[in-house]
């Protein structure tokens, strides 16, 4: 299986964390990491909300492909179990992350599926860090691993 996670981001403030994730990722799946922030994301959330969520989806395009799940406030919930049998048979999964404006519905109701995890309005590093954290539950759970109890 191979995972992707796209998100729109500059630094990555919590490094060590999503390196440590990561790394216990690997030893189920491809995974890899997708930073995007460019001068076109910079100048369009200067301009106004919607054109930034137009520059995050144009930055997101070229990854739309395989089964991509959006990250939002709006999406499903799921549980841990539910979220490792989604994962179980699927070769690849992409899944996005917006910026600090979010991502429009429009771009949500082109991908597959859209996931809350939780309703308050997260940073964008933390959603990743919590991501990350579920996708190596998922494994666990999926690998009958005895970190998920």
């Amino acid at each position: 299986m191979r995972v992707n996670i796209i998100c729109i981001q500059k630094k990555d403030e919590l490094k060590e964390l999503t390196k440590k994730y990561t790394k216990l990722i690997s030893n189920y799946s491809q995974i890899k990491e997708f930073n995007l922030f460019n001068q076109k994301i910079s100048l369009a959330q200067n301009i106004s909300p919607l054109e930034a969520q137009k520059s995050y989806e144009k930055a997101f395009e070229p990854y739309k492909k395989n089964f991509s799940i959006a990250l939002d406030e709006r999406g499903k919930n799921l549980n841990s179990l539910e979220f490792a049998r989604l994962l179980k048979d699927k070769n690849e999964v992409n899944f996005f992350i917006g910026g600090a404006f979010g991502l429009r519905k429009e771009f949500i109701d082109t991908l597959d599926l859209s996931l809350c995890f939780s309703s308050f309005t997260l940073a964008h590093q933390l959603v990743k860090i919590l991501l990350l954290e579920q996708i190596y539950r998922a494994f666990c759970i999926n690998f009958n691993h005895p970190y998920h109890k």
